[in-house]
């Protein structure tokens, strides 16, 4: 999809998105799980999703930020609280026909105006070395590398210090 100003909305899922997020999350697997920790046909299978509970719940520990094309959910950003006060990023995915239209940053930014909001210091992610769009586009939102594992690459935005207004 090719659209001139095309209108995001990024916002914290609620209840009524959990079917959306359900197909998305799904769907980010099938396609693509060499970039992901979890499974298809293992996820396919259970009742409810790590973050449909959390969704249900409105978390403030964990959160599922969406973007959104008019009603229809695009992408995802997840965020986990880890230690130090810091959200890790995961499930980070946006639909084939909505890629290169800057959603993924739109994504990343509203994760960033939630670190005040949440009381948190910064964010954290890990990518696959391979994943080099992915690595490119973290790079252009501020990221920067603090470690490697393997195949992998810690990066991190903020620094670990309590952002205040």
């Amino acid at each position: 999809m090719n659209v001139i100003n095309m209108v995001i909305n990024c916002r914290v899922l609620e209840s009524d998105d959990v079917p959306s997020y359900r197909d998305i999350r799904l769907e980010s697997l099938k396609l693509h799980p060499e970039a992901y920790g979890s499974n298809y046909d293992t996820e396919r299978k259970k009742s409810e999703l790590f973050f449909e509970n959390q969704i249900k719940n409105q978390s403030s520990e964990n959160l599922m930020i969406g973007a959104f094309h008019h009603s229809m959910l695009v992408g995802l950003c997840g965020l986990i609280t880890i230690e130090n006060d810091q959200f890790s990023i995961v499930q980070m995915y946006v639909k084939s026909a909505y890629k290169g239209q800057g959603i993924g940053q739109a994504l990343l930014s509203k994760a960033k105006s939630l670190l005040l909001q949440y009381q948190r210091s910064g964010l954290v992610l890990t990518v696959y070395e391979h994943n080099k769009q992915a690595l490119n586009s973290y790079i252009q939102a501020g990221f920067q590398e603090t470690s490697r594992r393997e195949n992998e690459i810690v990066m991190q935005f903020g620094h670990g210090v309590l952002l205040v207004s």
